[in-house]
């Protein structure tokens, strides 16, 4: 076996573990299996450090004098993952658990690694040539039962709204238990999230913008419609597609189970404890204005105050059912339409958390993904107007530009004017009107979305970014008010 002062070796020269797992006091060997050809797939447990007891997949290659080195992304590794995959291999480990790898098909002929760029990512990827088709292959970094993309790639599989399983591998601990995913091989999917023309699309309404000089609120939403009249087949295609994965994951997973009624009243309760919590924090948030603060948490209190009225009054239940899980704009492909990372929180009506999932908490998420999205293009193509940086803009559009000069309040106020306008714009085509959401009803959406908003506050404020938290400030207030409401305007000569 390879000991465990060579793990610590490799893993004090390595990036593979995430950055929790690097700053343990150090790791020790909790179990490992032999793949064969010098490859292993060793499994390690963190002592010390926030991610103490955590365990981690260190997949090693150990040459002929039992030296290990890192194994993802080598061609041999994908390789002898791929040929196991298919024979449904189950490999013993030296501490009495097992590997166990699935597969889908007969084993492919050729196994080719391909140039691909990595960029930054939480897990390894290989781009493989499958006898001539192109696959990734997944390697997870942190193992533990919150891994759930293999097994719902392959319930899915043929769908058409997700990508190809080809094959998974999982650890099974000494004793048994749940398995831990350690890998999956699926079908490359080309394109690009629906983030990519969305970006392009608002970049280029800032020189239209400075060209036009619209005369007020209604001007400006004509200006954003017509700019964005290129981009609507794309985006209402976008949402007919994400109707249909719905449909397909409630029928794939849920089968002829009757829908389970989400648990609004200990979702409320939840939200209010976070947003007092929230609010006595947020005292010591100095560098964020205190009067948008109160304010911000006196719309919380009262949105949480007429969504609890709001439910109470309601007779009928409201529906719970899975969802995507994780849906930013870059998992939405468009071209062909896909959604990619697939993590559904719970997989059955008989697991655990079943009832406490909905389709509209992907709406929600794309939602605040466009209000951090176009508040952060906003306050950077302000702060390029205004020669400032981009946190005192995006302060600044907290409390309408108080603590900038009367020259430069003006045009800060028209950008975050046009980014408003263009977010309802896109989520009107790409979520539906607000209250038509077909999941269920309108207060239900607006209950996860406080909860989401709170959640991502409460990590911002956690982990010191003022300039996130003032995006999450900033969209508080407009809580329970329609959808279409247009801010007023100061607008430039």
């Amino acid at each position: 076996m390879t000991s465990a002062t060579q793990i610590r070796e490799l893993l004090r020269a390595a990036a593979w573990l995430p950055e929790d797992g690097r700053r343990a006091d150090r790791h020790e060997v909790a179990d490992e299996a032999d793949l064969g050809d010098g490859l292993r797939l060793v499994v390690t447990a963190a002592v010390g450090g926030p991610a103490h007891g955590r365990r981690f997949l260190v997949p090693v290659r150990v040459d002929a004098g039992g030296l290990p080195s890192e194994a993802p992304g080598a061609e041999d590794f994908d390789r002898a993952c791929v040929r196991l995959a298919t024979a449904g291999a189950r490999i013993p480990t030296a501490r009495g658990g097992r590997v166990v790898f699935r597969g889908s098909g007969p084993a492919p002929r050729t196994v080719r690694s391909r140039p691909f760029d990595r960029g930054w990512s939480s897990n390894s990827l290989s781009l493989l040539d499958l006898d001539g088709r192109p696959h990734l292959h997944k390697t997870y970094r942190t193992l533990g039962p919150e891994v759930r993309e293999p097994e719902l790639l392959r319930l899915m599989d043929g769908s058409g709204h997700t990508p190809r399983w080809f094959g998974d591998y999982s650890y099974v601990p000494p004793g048994g238990g749940a398995p831990l995913p350690l890998g999956v091989v699926y079908a490359y999917t080309p394109g690009s999230g629906v983030d990519a023309p969305l970006r392009a699309n608002l970049r280029a309404l800032w020189p239209r913008l400075a060209a036009t000089g619209p005369a007020g609120p209604a001007d400006l939403d004509a200006l954003v419609r017509a700019h964005l009249a290129p981009l609507a087949g794309t985006l209402t295609a976008a949402r007919d597609f994400l109707g249909s994965f719905h449909e397909e994951l409630r029928v794939r997973l849920g089968g002829d189970a009757p829908p389970a009624a989400y648990p609004v009243e200990r979702a409320l309760d939840a939200a209010e404890a976070r947003i007092a919590a929230l609010a006595a924090r947020g005292r010591d948030e100095a560098v964020l204005p205190a009067a948008v603060l109160d304010g911000a948490f006196r719309a919380l209190g009262a949105e949480a105050a007429l969504l609890r009225a709001a439910l109470a009054a309601s007779a009928a239940p409201h529906p719970a059912g899975p969802c995507h899980g994780d849906l930013h704009l870059s998992h939405l492909f468009t071209d062909p339409p896909r959604v990619i990372d697939i993590s559904t929180p719970s997989t059955g009506p008989g697991e655990a958390g079943w009832e406490e999932q909905s389709p509209l908490e992907d709406l929600v998420a794309l939602g605040r993904a466009l209000e951090y999205f176009s508040a952060d293009e906003a306050a950077d193509h302000a702060a390029r107007l205004l020669g400032v940086e981009s946190t005192l803009t995006m302060f600044a559009s907290l409390d309408g530009g108080a603590g900038l000069s009367p020259a430069q309040r003006p045009p800060l106020l028209l950008v975050f004017a046009t980014a408003d306008s263009w977010r309802r714009e896109v989520a009107r085509l790409l979520l539906g009107p607000s209250g038509a959401t077909g999941y269920g009803c309108e207060e239900l959406r607006r209950l996860l979305h406080l909860r989401r908003l709170l959640h991502e506050l409460d990590y911002n404020f956690a982990h010191a970014r003022p300039y996130h938290a003032a995006i999450d400030l900033r969209h508080a207030p407009a809580l329970g008010r329609p959808a279409h409401r247009t801010p007023t305007l100061t607008t430039r000569n």
